[in-house]
């Protein structure tokens, strides 16, 4: 079901309802397949007090395309037959060249041509707004993420076809949802210059003296008979002293005695150390490109990030407050730029040593590598090649030792009876451990059976390192490496001389055999398959190409 069906409809047709203001609430922080929105979904907790100031409104949080168009109906059946209306949406946009676009939490943007189809255009909520100038407000709610995306979606709020007479404010969630909470509902006060102390830019049609609900609009909560009821009300929040306890003394008077008290006691107590962090990264307007670097950096120094994609999700959040603790500082998770240079700097140190590092190691195993082959590979027996291939399969000399190796089995062929030749061939087509015990149980004077006994060996080997292999491929394939990467990271390793075989692209045995010798000389796990980890140090130049 489209949107845009949706709206013709309403449009068209409206339904008999008689409510004289009308408002709309989509608070959206748990995206399924993109960044969360801090704060989100905080979004919908503004509906009692609009319902209380005579909003009859309509209030979604975290919803689906589903419940997106059905909350857009919703108020669709009230739109027409209202005098006032106010609509909020706080979560992800993206934009095109004509139109915005707010993302259901079940839905990502998509192509160009589909992108209307799975959101909902801004150009739908200006529909409805248009046919109130004067008395149209529309709040949009995001954080700082901007930028990034493809040639013709960009994330983010775009330019605004803001229609005459309507409003616009944006700001961050937090803000947007004390302004429809706190500031929005006192009827008969101007809520523009309100509006601006909490950070909210205004758009379209600005008056400071514009009042959005008048006094008779608004039922009374209370009489100067409840007073005696306001006052134990406000005695048990002081009491308490929590967010939570002021919140329920303001649900209940808004414009109440002790409403500025109470404000200002919330904002004490909500402006913590980590909210002010907050605001000021916030104020940094980091670029996704920005993003990447911090995140590369943080890797670099072993706080995993959980991604290298420019989005600062849980796991970003949690490699930065590692990190501060790190250094003593106070664990926000919200980085200032101080943090963010000290960051850079002490990355490409700690880049330039690993390094440095990894060329120590690789010399010392090369070393004990060469001591090893000299006794044994270099005799060029077949026991010397295997004994040298048994405890360094990816060793310096491992190519030379399996071409070896395979010249010996050739000559066994051509020595070989028909029928062991035959039954080698038939097992080797199997490649088991019962295929070679078999193998070895029927022929005992074979020629083949030093090359069954190591192969043996090998597949046990891989046996028990099955569920590791398996996480690690997993891994791998969780980085979506293109084509072109993928010749990248094989030309690094040539470039280190880690004999990865042809640049192609393709992952072959000797691809694996080189990223296993990569990982051992910086002494990470030898899995031969790509983490997040191995690609940042091994192309940590190009992080940004890479992780897109």
């Amino acid at each position: 079901m489209r949107i845009g069906i949706i709206l013709a409809g309403f449009l068209a047709v409206s339904s008999p309802v008689f409510a004289q203001s009308a408002g709309l609430l989509i608070g959206n922080e748990d995206y399924r397949q993109m960044r969360d929105v801090n704060r989100g979904d905080r979004l919908g907790r503004a509906k009692s007090d609009l319902d209380r100031a005579g909003i009859e409104t309509t209030a979604r949080s975290n919803a689906t395309l589903e419940d997106t168009i059905w909350a857009l109906a919703d108020f669709g059946q009230r739109a027409d037959q209202s005098d006032v209306l106010v609509i909020g949406l706080a979560g992800r946009f993206v934009h095109s060249a004509t139109d915005t676009y707010f993302i259901p939490v079940d839905e990502q943007p998509g192509a160009l041509g589909t992108v209307a189809q799975r959101t909902l255009p801004l150009s739908t909520v200006f529909a409805f707004l248009a046919a109130h100038p004067g008395d149209a407000l529309l709040v949009l709610a995001t954080d700082s993420v901007n930028g990034g995306g493809s040639r013709h979606l960009i994330h983010g709020i775009g330019p605004l076809d803001i229609p005459q007479g309507v409003t616009v404010l944006t700001g961050n969630p937090t803000d947007a949802t004390s302004f429809l909470r706190r500031i929005l509902p006192r009827p008969g006060r101007p809520y523009t210059q309100d509006a601006r102390h909490l950070n909210l830019s205004i758009q379209g049609f600005v008056s400071d003296n514009h009042v959005l609900i008048d006094d008779g609009e608004t039922p009374t909560v209370f009489t100067e008979n409840d007073r005696s009821a306001e006052i134990l009300a406000w005695r048990n929040a002081s009491k308490a002293n929590t967010p939570q306890a002021y919140d329920s003394y303001l649900n209940t008077y808004p414009n109440g005695e002790f409403a500025a008290m109470a404000e200002n006691r919330l904002r004490a107590l909500t402006d913590t150390p980590q909210a002010r962090a907050e605001r000021g990264e916030q104020a940094l307007d980091l670029s996704r490109e920005a993003r990447r670097d911090i995140q590369r950096n943080l890797t670099l120094l072993g706080f995993n990030t959980r991604g290298v994609d420019g989005i600062f999700g849980r796991g970003t959040r949690s490699a930065v407050a590692a990190w501060q603790t790190d250094r003593r500082i106070a664990a926000t998770g919200f980085l200032d730029a101080d943090q963010i240079s000290t960051l850079n700097t002490l990355a490409d140190r700690r880049s330039v040593e690993l390094e440095a590092e990894a060329q120590r190691r690789r010399q010392d195993l090369l070393a004990a590598d060469l001591a090893f082959w000299d006794s044994t590979g270099a005799t060029g027996t077949e026991t010397g090649l295997r004994d040298y291939l048994n405890k360094y399969p990816d060793g310096e000399y491992a190519e030379v030792a399996l071409a070896r190796l395979e010249q010996f089995e050739q000559n066994k062929r051509g020595r070989a009876s028909a029928p062991d030749r035959r039954l080698w061939q038939q097992v080797r087509q199997i490649d088991t451990v019962p295929a070679y015990e078999e193998y070895l149980r029927r022929a005992r004077q074979g020629a083949f059976r030093d090359e069954a006994e190591a192969r043996i060996r090998e597949l046990n080997v891989a046996r028990g390192n099955s569920a590791q292999r398996n996480a690690a491929a997993q891994t791998e394939q969780a980085l979506n490496l293109s084509p072109r990467t993928r010749q990248i990271v094989e030309a690094r390793l040539k470039g280190l001389d880690m004999k990865p075989g042809a640049v192609d692209g393709i992952f072959d045995r000797d691809t694996r055999r080189a990223i296993r010798r990569y990982q051992a000389s910086r002494n990470l796990e030898q899995t031969g398959f790509l983490t997040e980890t191995v690609v940042v140090r091994l192309l940590a130049d190009s992080v940004r190409q890479i992780f897109r």
